[in-house]
């Protein structure tokens, strides 16, 4: 799709590009109908978008078509219906907007780290760090521009090196690639003064003095300026010539990822349904590559004809960007998936992301046993599900039989602590025979260790009174037993050291 104007331009004002280089360089690319994009409004059609306000539901943008017959914004639907015959009328939808203007948030994450948005139609970022990497100011403005013409949304685009002036000329849709501040006065001056964003008495105020273009303003002294309609407007004009500075902090938008693919026929197939995932989870990986990330989890939604859909979540022990082992793990999941209709579509989503620690290996290194073994775990827990794997992990509770649980692996936390206990326990402590003052196993037990004293349980009704110890016995080794303080002389055998 075509630019929304011709790129022309100007002379590049700066000496040597190092000079340019040194100041910052703003990027504002504009998308004047992204309200009709996002609901596949096309300039043919004679549609209008409406929106509500406090005189009822008016015109917001109304498409090329529309536009030819008179439909404006601000217009009543009832007058612009009696207008146009056979208009269609769409509510705004603003959370597509905001959406897809968080997709062009990210994707512009892949040419510099500060982005801006401005909602609900513009972005603003500062390359002047990235021009050596993508080959000078040139070179990265027609790499922007082939991307946006591959994405197919209607653009305007300017670089300046204020971020106020590259975002009114974007949005006025005068595209201009500008490197040094003394030439902004020029360019900005026959623009407007509504581009400025005043608030309403103070537009009205220079309207009503006859300032109707910006380099009218030029012309006006700075204390008169600031004195008759207010210091707001001398702030404006700082920050859009680079006078005054206009600091811009980089918006975070969580990265999230999700598309959807439809198959070209219903299938229980699970080799067409991978080709499916294949070529979602390739788009995963450029996408993953564009924002410097890797992905720890990734949510996989099956869509059939009549019957709900079909969720299920694949994640990693280790975040990784290995697409081979992600498309291993999938399969795993669609393989043991008893499929009780046929697939029509597939989605993949994910939310889940942490940066890209890419490890640099040794030259004579044979591998990591710790990503390998995380690996395996994970297509064994794939292949057999997440209930077949299990780790012990501890409880904050002193007696024995309740101080662990079973855990998911991949949610397990390792806790430390330095109380020894035995790693065998047995399901019921064992009786053990007590005479002349001796504790007997087989064979008299020698105690090296203790008493470990456990007084715990009165509220669940398992109360325990008990002294444990470590002893020795010369035919089974190290042995872990307690006396039964409720019980005179009561000895038990609890557990085994490895």
């Amino acid at each position: 799709m075509q630019p929304a104007a011709q790129f022309v331009p100007l002379q590049t004002l700066a000496p040597k590009e190092e000079t340019a280089r040194k100041s910052l360089l703003w990027v504002a690319i504009d998308f004047p109908v992204l309200t009709l994009e996002v609901l596949s409004i096309g300039a043919e059609d004679y549609a209008v978008v409406i929106e509500s306000s406090k005189h009822g539901a008016i015109a917001y943008q109304a498409s090329e078509k529309a536009k030819s017959k008179g439909i404006v914004p601000g217009l009543g639907v009832n007058a612009a219906m009696a207008i146009c015959t056979g208009l269609k009328i769409y509510p705004r939808d603003i959370e597509a907007e905001h959406q897809q203007l968080r997709k062009f948030h990210h994707w512009a994450r892949q040419f510099t780290p500060t982005v801006c948005v401005e909602f609900p139609h513009r972005l603003v970022f500062e390359v002047a760090a990235s021009l050596k990497l993508f080959g000078g100011l040139d070179a990265l403005c027609e790499l922007l521009r082939h991307d946006l013409e591959r994405l197919g949304y209607r653009y305007s685009l300017a670089v300046t090196p204020t971020p106020a002036a590259s975002s009114i000329l974007a949005a006025a849709a005068q595209e201009v690639l500008i490197t040094n501040k003394a030439d902004l006065r020029a360019c900005l001056g026959k623009l407007p003064i509504r581009s400025l964003g005043l608030m309403a008495d103070a537009h009205r105020k220079l309207r009503a003095s006859g300032v109707d273009l910006l380099y009218e303003l030029w012309r006006l002294p700075r204390h008169d300026l600031a004195r008759r309609f207010g210091p707001e407007v001398i702030r404006q004009i700082d920050h859009l010539l680079g006078t005054q500075p206009d600091p811009r902090s980089a918006d975070f938008i969580p990265l999230e990822f999700d598309r959807r693919c439809e198959l070209e026929m219903e299938t229980r197939e699970a080799e067409l349904i991978l080709f499916a995932v294949q070529s979602l989870l390739v788009q995963l990986k450029n996408f993953l590559q564009r924002v410097g990330a890797v992905a720890k989890e990734i949510q996989v939604s099956l869509y059939h004809t009549e019957q709900s859909t079909t969720h299920f979540t694949v994640g990693t022990r280790l975040p990784t960007p290995d697409f081979a082992q992600w498309k291993r793990l999938v399969h795993e999941h669609i393989l043991g998936y008893q499929l009780e209709a046929p697939v029509i579509g597939v989605r993949i989503s994910s939310r889940h992301f942490l940066p890209n620690q890419t490890i640099t290996e040794d030259l004579f290194s044979t591998g990591n046993p710790a990503q390998d073994w995380a690996r395996s775990l994970d297509e064994l827990e794939a292949r057999l599900g997440t209930k077949c794997l299990w780790t012990p992990t501890l409880v904050a509770d002193h007696r024995p039989e309740y101080a662990w649980r079973r855990s998911n692996p991949q949610n397990a936390v390792s806790s430390a602590t330095t109380i020894r206990r035995p790693l065998w326990l047995f399901p019921k402590p064992q009786k053990l025979r007590y005479r002349k003052g001796r504790v007997w196993h087989v064979g008299s037990l020698c105690i090296i260790d203790g008493p470990e004293r456990i007084e715990s349980g009165w509220w669940d009704n398992h109360e325990y009174c008990r002294d444990y110890y470590t002893a020795t016995s010369p035919q089974d080794g190290r042995l872990w037993i307690f006396q039964d303080l409720k019980q005179k002389n009561q000895w038990y055998l609890h557990g085994l050291f490895g």
